[in-house]
């Protein structure tokens, strides 16, 4: 829950993946503009503190606070942080770490037919598993 991990974006089986790709990259430009509403931000923080309070079995809970590093005084702590987020501070966020001149990658795992087209597209392509 606290510790750093990756902002990810995830498409499966993809047939339109190099459009998806595109689609991506559009949805930071718009996290940075702050393209969304207040009643946008009040669901998705509902949507969130749902999963955080999903019911735990009881013989979890122990191993979910050890695995996951945070007692409940900083998972209290952490659901604060998103009640209170603003649409200011999401903007900020989004331009630190989403913005386009931040180090980032895309993975596209596919058929050996579709990397001549990434080639020319200006990926860089990196075969495994050969």
């Amino acid at each position: 829950m606290m510790n750093n991990q990756a902002f990810s974006f995830f498409s499966y089986r993809d047939p339109n993946n190099t459009k998806t790709l595109s689609v991506f990259d559009n949805a930071a430009e718009w996290a940075i503009k702050g393209q969304f509403t207040d009643q946008q931000i009040t669901e998705a923080k509902i949507v969130i503190i749902g999963k955080l309070d999903a019911p735990i079995a009881p013989g979890r809970r122990g191993i979910s606070e050890f695995l996951g590093g945070a007692n409940l005084e900083q998972r209290q702590a952490y659901r604060n942080g998103i009640f209170e987020a603003t649409k200011e501070d999401l903007q900020r966020v989004a331009a630190l770490y989403l913005a386009p001149d931040q180090l980032h990658g895309n993975v596209v795992v596919g058929p050996e037919t579709e990397t001549e087209r990434f080639r020319r597209l200006g990926y860089l392509i990196d075969s495994f598993g050969q």
